[in-house]
């Protein structure tokens, strides 16, 4: 059986990966420590990327779950709002990464 890859993230950015073709299991920061256990003990999973804004450390958090088992490896990915912060120009980047992915600037 093939194990799969998902991300655990908040409704806001699930859709993103959504369209990436991603499996998304969606939580809220007060849900998200069930959704991960309950995606560790399905066994479908190889790899659990993890949005830091719902669980900060996912591997410390799961540490009792985890503990005997290799897979899923929990991967902790910076959230939108980290990523995105007061210092950082979000339309400035977004307009560099369309210009640098399809060749030309476009106004937002």
């Amino acid at each position: 059986m093939a194990l799969k890859l998902a991300i655990l993230t908040d409704g806001e950015t699930a859709t993103g990966f959504r369209l990436a073709g991603v499996d998304v299991l969606e939580a809220t920061s007060d849900t998200a420590l069930k959704t991960l256990e309950a995606a560790i003990q399905s066994n479908n999973f190889g790899l659990i990327a993890v949005d830091e804004g719902v669980i900060a450390d996912p591997a410390k958090a799961m540490e009792r779950q985890m503990r005997g088992r290799e897979l899923p490896v929990l991967l902790p990915i910076p959230s939108l709002t980290a990523a995105f912060s007061d210092s950082v120009d979000a339309k400035a980047y977004m307009r560099e990464l369309v210009r640098s992915t399809i060749g030309f600037e476009i106004k937002l």
